[in-house]
């Protein structure tokens, strides 16, 4: 069984290194070989490119990097993948895939292209989301703009033509169901995003450490990891801190993030939150888990729109492996199902002040239960949910096997 599988997500960034690169090892352990093209930031240095290089050496996966640039414009973007054709083909040609797998969607239409020409060549659309509604959603885009009735277009083929469909959500499957959006023969699977469970792990060593240097001592220490903006409830993280301080508990606000903080850390302040008590760091992906063991509990808090029908935050599967309980909003993707698991998380039905009143109580509860109880519940739910294995192998290589049965 071999596979083409192309991302326009770098190999050298954090998605790649948690979302794309921990699949593709596992497919290749399980017996799957594997052609990874991708397009990496411009400034890569050559050493992390041959490091990496020397990294997958014997995996199963063969990478071949391409150059992407930082400017976002559609017609930028459609250039990158046209030129992304003719090496994705040479591959194909030489390798002869049977699955082409595209990471969301101008890598699945340079799918579909090599799909057209490989005989007996099976594409996989993996969506990551509906991609022009988020323009929207996010205010860059309107519906009556060329390049949103552009993805959408592409977007109803992909669906049709694809004989394999990945999505985040069971959500989102259940709405392109009810929209029989899919070819009469493509297979849907949903796979959310998964976490290592041998990466992110807590780390008591790095607890005593990081909450010494942080100057966090016994506070109780609630952690908020990712980027800020567009999507992100910043005014409800500052209240939400703020309700868990009038608790009773010194509490601290550690924020890992690479985006500016300025206007979280302004809201904090307003919320009574002052900057001594607040602690900002942009922690490399492979600092995350030993930074996450240093907290006490997770948030993650997303605006509530169609396009977050499909979202699997990342951060709460983190969260979770590194055994911090987690407070999210429950209309985000299939997050409203965490409401089953009461020992690791508190799902929001809404932000007004009685529901985050509760909903501190409870992860107050939960973030002072004895260190190994709290480990162990969130543990158990990353892996029955987000497990890397459990759940995003087995099932891409579903997938996969069942395409060429």
């Amino acid at each position: 069984m071999r596979a083409l599988y192309i991302s326009h997500n770098g190999m050298l960034e954090g998605l790649g290194q948690s979302q794309v690169l921990p699949y593709l090892r596992g497919l290749a352990r399980r017996g799957a070989r594997i052609d990874l093209l991708s397009y990496e930031l411009p400034g890569a240095a050559p050493e992390a490119v041959e490091s990496l290089h020397a990294a997958l050496e014997g995996s199963g996966v063969s990478w071949t990097p391409l150059s992407r640039a930082r400017d976002t414009r559609f017609s930028v973007k459609i250039r990158e993948s046209a030129k992304g054709v003719a090496r994705a083909l040479a591959l194909a040609l030489s390798h002869r895939p049977d699955i082409v797998h595209g990471r969301s969607y101008l890598p699945t239409a340079i799918c579909d292209v090599i799909a057209s020409v490989v005989p007996k060549a099976r594409l996989v659309f993996d969506c990551r989301g509906m991609i022009g509604d988020e323009y929207v959603d996010a205010g860059h885009w309107t519906p009556d703009r060329f390049e949103y009735r552009a993805v959408k277009r592409y977007e109803s083929r992909a669906f049709r033509r694809a004989n394999g469909v990945v999505v985040l959500t069971d959500a989102l499957q259940t709405w392109i169901h009810q929209q029989g959006w899919l070819g009469p023969r493509t297979r849907i699977t949903t796979i959310p995003c998964c976490v290592d469970l041998e990466k992110f792990r807590f780390d008591a060593a790095a607890r005593q450490r990081l909450r010494a240097e942080l100057g966090l001592g016994e506070a109780f220490v609630i952690v908020y990891a990712g980027s800020l903006g567009t999507w992100y409830r910043e005014r409800e993280l500052a209240r939400f801190a703020a309700i868990m301080s009038k608790r009773g508990a010194d509490v601290r606000f550690l924020v890992l993030t690479p985006a500016p903080p300025e206007e979280l850390v302004r809201m904090l302040a307003e919320e009574g939150m002052g900057a001594d008590r607040v602690v900002v760091r942009h922690a490399k992906p492979a600092e995350m888990p030993a930074y996450l063991s240093a907290g006490d509990l997770g948030l993650s808090f997303i605006m509530s729109c169609f396009s977050k029908t499909g979202s699997s935050p990342t951060k709460v599967a983190e969260y979770l492996a590194c055994g911090l309980p987690v407070v999210l909003n429950g209309d985000i993707g299939d997050q409203a199902d965490l409401a089953a698991e009461v020992d690791a998380c508190v799902v929001l039905t809404s932000f007004d002040a009685a529901c985050l009143e509760q909903a501190a109580d409870h992860a107050l509860r939960l973030g002072r239960l004895p260190i190994d109880k709290r480990v162990a519940n969130g543990r158990r739910v990353a892996d029955q949910r987000f497990g890397l294995e459990r759940v995003g192998v087995a099932r891409y290589e579903r997938l996969y096997r069942a395409l060429l049965a």
